[in-house]
C-alpha cells in the first residue's frame, strides 16, 4: 500500500457481483474500503478523481496480496479479480504487512 498511514471506513459485502459493481462503476471517498470474504479492498489511490486503485489484503495476517486498478476494469473484469482473491489465487504473490486504521464510521479529513 502506499497509503499506509491512512485510516479506513469497512463496509462488508456479502457478493462479489455487488462488490465488482462498486469498484468499477463507482468512485470512492480515499478512506474507503470493502470487506469480502476474509479480504479488504481498501482505496490506495491518490485522489478520487484519478484511476480507483485497490490494495487487496488478506485480513487474517495483514499482507498485502495484489493491487488492482479497478477504475481501469470492466464490472466482468473487476468480479474476475474479486472472484479470484476470494479463493486465494494471489496468495503467493503476499508481499508485506499492513497495519490496519480503521475510523469506525466516524469521518475523517478524507470522507466527503
Amino acid at each position: 500500500m502506499v497509503h499506509d498511514k491512512r485510516a479506513f471506513n469497512i463496509v462488508t459485502i456479502e457478493s462479489a457481483v455487488e462488490l465488482a459493481e462498486k469498484l468499477s462503476k463507482h468512485t470512492w471517498t480515499l478512506c474507503s474500503g470493502f470487506r469480502y470474504r476474509g479480504y479488504l479492498f481498501l482505496n490506495d489511490s491518490f485522489s478520487e478523481d484519478g484511476a480507483a486503485e485497490y490494495a487487496v489484503i488478506r485480513e487474517s495476517d495483514g499482507a498485502q496480496v495484489e493491487s488492482i486498478t479497478f477504475g481501469w476494469c470492466s464490472e466482468e473484469e473487476a468480479l474476475s479479480y474479486i472472484e479470484r482473491a476470494a479463493v486465494g489465487a494471489f496468495d503467493s504473490a503476499a508481499f508485506r504487512g499492513v497495519e490496519l486504521k480503521v475510523h469506525n464510521n466516524d469521518y475523517c479529513h478524507l470522507c466527503a
